[in-house]
């Protein structure tokens, strides 16, 4: 199940899994980087993005807003069922109710995303030229977030070590296929503020989870 807040962000520049703070380490120093990714992302992403979405704002229809409207009112109901059926989860086997909860959830975020696609594929040359005009942004974020994670590495002996697929802890570009629909379901009646608040509250909700020993299912 896709976290909108935080999905959007990342998945819209490229750029590097929260999983790398999330690690085992000085708690202390875990905090304070990520304190420090999400003032950099607050002051510096997020209002390019916030301006890009307005902008991409102007190219839809009526109908269009109106249907990315109900898919986000989808979004948040299944925001709402999966943090329910979280909290009422036994610590062993789903019931047979709960697996086919989850089962309707999944059918119910793929119809949500399919219908998301159709608004990218009609908007295939605006995505393009907005993804252009930010080429030398995306360069500045990726370098400035790659410094940041380095100046913890240290605090940080899991940050930017090979996982155990032999992949690097800071995943660039690992969503990229997902940027444009994820782009374009960002509510651009938001503010930057808003955003910021939601995506903390997001990483603090899966920091939660994952120290339950809850992981949660990637789709």
């Amino acid at each position: 199940m896709k976290k909108l807040g935080i999905i959007v962000l990342v998945a819209f520049i490229g750029l590097v899994s929260f999983k790398s703070i999330a690690q085992k380490g000085d708690p202390k120093k875990r905090a304070e980087a990520k304190k420090e990714i999400n003032a950099y992302m607050k002051a510096n992403m997020l209002p390019v993005m916030l301006e890009n979405r307005k902008e991409f704002d102007t190219k839809l229809s009526k109908k269009e807003k109106a249907t990315l409207v109900s898919l986000r009112e989808r979004l948040e109901a299944l925001k709402t069922k999966k943090n329910s059926l979280m909290k009422d989860k036994p610590s062993g086997e789903p019931s047979e109710e709960q697996k086919n909860e989850m089962k309707a959830m999944k059918t119910e975020m793929r119809h949500i995303m399919t219908d998301a696609w159709v608004i990218v594929d009609n908007h295939e040359s605006d995505l393009e030229a907005i993804k252009t005009a930010n080429k030398a942004n995306e360069e500045k974020w990726k370098a400035d977030m790659k410094a940041i994670f380095e100046k913890y590495k240290s605090e940080n002996s899991e940050m930017g070590k090979k996982g155990k697929h032999g992949k690097k802890g800071h995943h660039f570009g690992k969503m990229d296929d997902k940027k444009p629909v994820m782009f374009v379901l960002m509510d651009p009646s938001k503010t930057v503020d808003q955003l910021a608040t939601e995506m903390e509250q997001r990483q603090d909700q899966r920091g939660h989870r994952g120290g339950k020993g809850h992981h949660g299912n990637r789709h």
